[in-house]
């Protein structure tokens, strides 16, 4: 068995653990890690293709917080170190039925005072004319959106780590976490070869494998496969296009689905998806498996109901997981028996856009033992492993 040791070792290789990783670095540590079970590039998990939406309008007014300090930090540290343009600003339009959880985003908004403008239906139809806001109550135009060039940003982290000295070990699946020694030993499997990986610290951020190496998760975490599809909608294609198309959110009505979309970028069609946060655990170890026609149907509907640009074709689809808590907050904390291991988990489908905020706490917490983030720290029970 061979034996590899480090100062941090993230497990994880996502965003969220890439971020972790680059902030490791930040802070000053060396001998630093990644371990990550498939390939860099793999589709298994809930960090790739092409696109994702960043956004200032969010449920409550502790969120829009935090996405100042993404925005306005974070954000720009990893362009600047990157050398390269990450988000794309484009207009956000976020829009609801009366009791839907349109309510609580502009309530947020207003709170905060954030640069997002509260519309009526009236004004939201002048200035979004490609929806027909059939059943909204509102929507809310947020000036601060933009499309995350996501595979750009896997692959810059990526190769800002490597630069810095970081070793990674991909195929290579953790077996087995032992807190209790000092060092920390993880056990892992890298092909034929069995391999003892010794850390001083830990950041564990597993994805939808989370409750596989922390049991102790399984009653906070549920994992579901989510459906993403590309459409073609008549029109010229310049239209649909980050700068003239935006991106959006229907928070639905009261116990009703949420859709969500993006330009054109990266690949051909908008990108449209349905937010599902409850349902039957799925397991991430399936593998790829079938497009089900029924939910492309969903999709399909959805946009014949709300846009006004008839649907032409479906040029596209994909699976990804949510890895899911019940009130939907992230888990961002330390394990509850050592301060030398830090866990990111459950990010419930909206993580990519705090992954950065999220990466740089978890340094912070494995190192510290606290975040320097003041908006962080002013929710830090709302993302405890016991829970808000």
């Amino acid at each position: 068995m061979s034996s590899l040791n480090f100062d941090a070792l993230v497990v994880g290789g996502g965003i969220i653990g890439r971020c972790a990783l680059y902030h490791l670095q930040r802070l000053g540590l060396e001998r630093v890690g990644l371990v990550e079970q498939f390939g860099v590039e793999h589709n298994r998990g809930s960090s790739h293709s092409h696109s994702r939406i960043t956004r200032s309008a969010y449920v409550n007014a502790g969120y829009v917080r935090l996405m100042q300090v993404a925005h306005t930090q974070e954000w720009p540290r990893i362009e600047a170190e990157a050398g390269q343009t990450l988000i794309l600003p484009t207009d956000g339009c976020f829009f609801g039925a009366t009791g839907s959880k349109i309510e609580k985003y502009a309530q947020a908004v207003i709170d905060t005072g954030v640069d997002c403008e509260v519309l009526d239906v009236k004004n939201a139809q002048a200035r979004f004319p490609m929806f027909r806001f059939p059943t909204a109550a509102g929507a809310i135009h947020d000036r601060t959106a933009g499309v995350i060039a996501a595979s750009r940003t896997m692959t810059a982290l990526l190769q800002l780590v490597t630069k810095s000295g970081a070793t990674l070990l991909t195929d290579t699946r953790v077996l087995d976490l032992d807190v209790t020694t000092d060092p920390i030993r993880l056990t892992a499997q890298q092909g034929e070869e069995r391999l003892a990986l010794h850390a001083d610290r830990v950041v564990i951020c597993p994805g939808p494998w989370a409750t596989q190496l922390l049991p102790f998760l399984q009653p906070r975490l549920q994992v579901i496969r989510q459906t993403v599809g590309y459409f073609v909608l008549s029109g010229a294609a310049a239209d649909f296009e980050i700068g003239r198309w935006p991106v959006w959110g229907n928070l639905g009505a009261p116990h009703g689905e949420i859709f969500y979309g993006l330009p054109a970028f990266g690949r051909e069609g908008i990108k449209i998806a349905r937010h599902v946060i409850s349902g039957t655990d799925d397991t991430p170890d399936q593998g790829a498996d079938e497009i089900e026609p029924a939910e492309i149907d969903k999709l399909r509907q959805f946009l014949e109901s709300e846009f006004v640009p008839p649907v032409e074709r479906l040029v596209g689809a994909e699976h990804c997981y949510y890895t899911n808590t019940k009130t939907e907050d992230y888990i961002v904390d330390l394990h509850p028996d050592t301060e030398r291991v830090a866990v990111g988990a459950g990010f419930s489908g909206h993580g990519f856009k705090l992954a950065p905020l999220c990466g740089r706490v978890l340094a912070e917490l494995v190192t510290e033992g606290r975040s320097s983030i003041a908006e962080f720290e002013a929710m830090r029970r709302t993302f405890s492993i016991a829970g808000p």
